[in-house]
């Protein structure tokens, strides 16, 4: 375009100069004068072939303007009809046997299956309650048997070896440690069943268990083998047990004759000498049978005039209510000589013996049933104390279901 503009400048300067000269031209020319006929003719010739002259001269411009802006002029002749413009053909060379290249296709990812998850060794999946579901409501006292369905979804077996255990919650008079009844191979399934007692103290209560291998690992359900299995359970008001002293004997405070505190619960191999006092969900009589109904066992300190004692807290009594127990000494206690005896205290009044009741190992038991009615409406701390009767050997002596029972 910048070389296109001063080619146009020039020619229309070229235009205008000779425009000027006719101009001049003409004035030079002397007019002529009027009526001589000749002299205008020959001025008219003149005057059109100056105009013939322009007309070309503007043609002349007008193409070569055209030709350096490359479009077409418009025709002088017929200045309304609108220029045509030539459109130029685009040509396009195919080169023969040219090869088209294929389209590229992508590949198709071949589909990698997931890693599958390993089975952990030790696993159980919970398949169901048997027995006791989820919120079953149950008399304060009484004796109910859980059983759950349970799978081994480990990869490892279940050997006789391995243990069911309490874990947490309220151990619900049962033992903390049973033995698994059977040998249970991976994707077998086993039921299990444990002797309970609900808890004399209305409320709803949880007991929580879980398996231990012959190895000691503690397991259970879930991904991280860390689940729980469970009872979950509500004691009621109503006829029935009230209170359980083997269940709650750690809410006591227990001393022996040396008037030291002793833990609870104890244990049977490393206290001798002191005394202890432990539940036992299956204990076992004088002649060798085992009982379903929990038992307290307590001995006294290693000394002949040795004592074990247990201070529950205070409960309301009612009419009606009757202090009941079966007292013995434990299977296997041999030379087992002691006293058992049971006292109460109501606030701000001296302690009072409920009864005395003197046992040795010979097969036999006493049945204990004492009416409480004098006590209903006053809150009453009970005292359970055991001593031994100059002997000290195998003095183990065992309170079965020791309780207090409502009637009414």
């Amino acid at each position: 375009m910048d070389t296109i503009r001063p080619i146009k400048n020039k020619y229309f300067s070229l235009a205008a100069l000779f425009i000027v000269v006719l101009l001049i031209i003409s004035a030079c020319v002397p007019p002529t004068p009027p009526g001589d006929p000749i002299e205008q003719a020959m001025q008219t010739l003149e005057a059109q072939a100056t105009q013939d002259y322009y007309a070309t001269s503007i043609a002349q411009l007008s193409t070569l303007q055209a030709t350096q802006s490359g479009t077409i002029a418009p025709d002088p002749t017929n200045i309304n009809q609108p220029p045509t413009q030539s459109v130029p053909t685009a040509v396009i060379t195919v080169p023969a046997n040219t090869a088209v290249p294929p389209t590229s296709v992508p590949p198709t990812a071949t589909p990698v299956p997931p890693t599958p998850t390993p089975r952990p060794c030790l696993q159980i999946t919970f398949v169901s309650d048997l027995s006791i579901p989820d919120g079953t409501k149950l008399n304060a006292g009484s004796a109910f048997t859980k059983t759950w369905r349970l799978q081994n979804s480990g990869s490892c077996k279940w050997d006789k070896g391995f243990d069911i255990v309490f874990v947490k919650g309220n151990q619900l008079g049962a033992n903390a440690v049973y033995d698994l009844p059977q040998e249970v191979s991976p994707g077998q399934a086993i039921d299990i069943s444990i002797n309970m007692v609900a808890p004399s103290v209305n409320g709803k209560y949880n007991s929580e268990w879980m398996l231990k291998s012959s190895g000691g690992v503690t397991f259970g359900s879930g991904s991280d083998s860390k689940g729980t299995f469970w009872v979950r359970m509500e004691s009621i008001n109503g006829q029935g047990v009230f209170y359980n002293f083997a269940e709650s004997v750690c809410s006591a405070k227990w001393t022996n004759g040396l008037r030291q505190s002793l833990s609870c619960p104890g244990n049977e191999k490393d206290d001798v000498k002191k005394g202890y006092a432990l539940s036992k969900g299956k204990p076992t009589r004088e002649d060798g049978g085992t009982e379903n109904e929990i038992g307290l066992v307590t001995r006294p300190n290693d000394a002949a005039d040795g004592y074990v004692q247990g201070v529950y807290p205070a409960v309301t009594i009612k009419d009606g209510d009757k202090f009941r127990a079966t007292i013995q000494c434990e299977a296997g206690s041999t030379g087992c000589d002691i006293k058992f005896e049971v006292y109460y205290t109501i606030e701000g009044q001296k302690t009072t013996s409920l009864g005395t009741w003197h046992e040795v190992f010979d097969n036999n038991w006493t049945n204990v049933d004492i009416d409480l009615s004098f006590l209903a409406g006053k809150q009453v701390v009970f005292n359970l104390v055991v001593w031994n009767e100059g002997s000290t050997q195998n003095n183990r002596g065992l309170w079965l279901f020791p309780i207090i029972y409502r009637t009414k």
